[in-house]
């Protein structure tokens, strides 16, 4: 019987090949997730068009008589910024 308990308890090594194909795939995913975020949040036309909603909606509240100040304050812009979105220009941003 106590020779049925003899020998390791530690598994097998694991093939050293298979780390980098792993690490690979790890990297592969990890650069599409990187592409998919820079094009959809931090691409310069994603942030125009917020900017362009942004005035919009700047524009239609000055129009309903809200005053600059108040809708400066209440967005964390100078009143130079609204001013110019409130008259239709472009802004800085």
């Amino acid at each position: 019987m106590g020779d049925l308990l003899v020998g390791t308890t530690t598994p097998e090594p694991r093939p050293r090949n298979l780390t980098p194909t792993l690490r690979h795939w790890q990297g592969r995913a990890l650069l599409a997730w990187a592409r998919l975020l820079q094009h959809t949040v931090a691409s310069d036309a994603r942030r125009q068009g917020h900017v362009a909603r942004r005035n919009r909606a700047i524009r239609a509240t000055a129009a309903r008589g809200i005053d600059k100040p108040t809708i400066a304050r209440t967005l964390g812009l100078s009143e130079a910024t609204v001013g110019q979105a409130a008259k239709g220009e472009a802004t800085s941003d």
